[in-house]
């Protein structure tokens, strides 16, 4: 701002004080004074021309009654930024049909800017909840190649637009995304959020046929294809050989650090559950380890049975039958659960879970850490 306004105080000709208003006004909307920006653009842009009239300029606006307004050509890339800028402090107020013709405007005098404006359009459109002009600032973005740079915003405003929506209307934004002109990569990435939404909705089958279709390629979209794929597998394996399995799955993609770190998971579960064959602590171990790092809350939950079923008289088994009674979906199951849990009355796991004094409960933690912490030592 100072900088501007010291240019300003050497008298600078029209045009060039025309262009520093148009940054003055990018001063004043970082700092959230969105009216005195209105102002400042729409007196560089020369309210009173036809263009500006159509960008829905009030006729009463100060820049634009009083005389003497100036008429002068602001620099070509100025005139960019200040369509640009003036679609922004429209749409902010709401008005959708005046902010987007400036943001077609700055498009028709720099096509270069068009992914810039598609994001400010979905952003301001999701902001608005108006899932018409959402969805074709989705479509127009994913029409321009070079809109592909900006896949990181556009995932998050679409996102965004979930948390408002649902994943429904949400996978809709996203339904021109397979026959998108981006690279593959970033068109990936878009897949698999699409994908992500659907298997939420319930549709599961066009879930998969989008994640394995994208799981063909290379590169970090494939490797989360695989990844997306593993966790659903993961989340509705009931037996260790469902996650044994999903070494083949991932093992294409084994350059990917993720991919990495979830073979080995899988690699860690099956050596605790050998372990559990000799140290019944094992099994409650690897059920910690299918919940925590496989998302595999049923076989977890077989885990936590199957500790508690080798070591009944441990103390840790109340902990383990409350972490499976957490991991059951079925009424009749949880009320199974409840029952074994009886055996186990003075228990400070089992105190605490009903909100009572709960003495010794800090003691067995520290101790299950030792021990735990014993027993997965490589």
């Amino acid at each position: 701002r100072g900088a501007l306004d010291e240019a300003l105080r050497h008298d600078p000709p029209p045009s060039r004080r025309a262009e520093l208003d148009v940054y003055r006004a990018a001063v004043a909307e970082a700092t959230g004074e969105y009216g005195r920006a209105l102002d400042r653009v729409n007196a560089a842009l020369d309210a009173r021309s036809p263009a500006g009239a159509r960008a829905g300029v009030d006729e009463s606006h100060p820049t634009v009654s009083g005389a003497g307004a100036a008429d002068v050509r602001l620099p070509p890339d100025a005139r960019v930024d200040a369509h640009m800028l003036r679609g922004r402090l429209l749409l902010r107020q709401g008005r959708a049909d005046f902010g987007w013709w400036d943001l077609d405007r700055a498009v028709q005098l720099e096509p270069a800017v068009r992914g810039e404006a598609g994001v400010e359009r979905l952003r301001w459109s999701v902001a608005g909840a108006d899932r018409a002009r959402s969805r074709r600032a989705v479509d127009g973005l994913l029409d321009d190649p070079r809109a592909s740079m900006r896949v990181d915003t556009v995932s998050k405003l679409v996102d965004a637009a979930r948390e408002a929506w649902g994943p429904r209307p949400a996978s809709a934004l996203l339904a021109a995304v397979d026959s998108s002109r981006w690279e593959r990569e970033a068109r990936g990435r878009l897949q698999l959020q699409r994908a992500s939404y659907l298997d939420e909705v319930g549709d599961t089958a066009h879930a998969a046929e989008i994640a394995l279709a994208v799981s063909t390629g290379l590169g970090g979209s494939a490797a989360g294809a695989r990844l997306l794929i593993a966790d659903w597998r993961a989340e509705r394996a009931r037996d260790l050989s469902e996650v044994y399995a999903l070494r083949t799955l991932l093992l294409p993609s084994a350059s990917d650090s993720a991919v990495v770190d979830r073979l080995a998971a899988v690699d860690r579960l099956e050596s605790l559950v050998a372990l559990g064959l000799d140290e019944p602590l094992g099994l409650f171990a690897a059920g910690e380890l299918a919940r925590d790092r496989l998302g595999a809350p049923l076989l977890a939950r077989g885990l936590f049975l199957a500790y508690g079923d080798q070591a009944p008289a441990d103390p840790w088994v109340p902990k383990a039958l409350l972490a499976a009674l957490d991991a059951s979906r079925n009424e009749s199951d949880r009320a199974w659960i409840r029952g074994r849990l009886e055996a186990y009355p003075d228990s400070p796991y089992v105190r605490a879970a009903h909100g009572g004094p709960a003495a010794g409960f800090a003691q067995l933690e520290r101790e299950l850490e030792v021990r735990l912490t014993e027993l997965i030592r490589p």
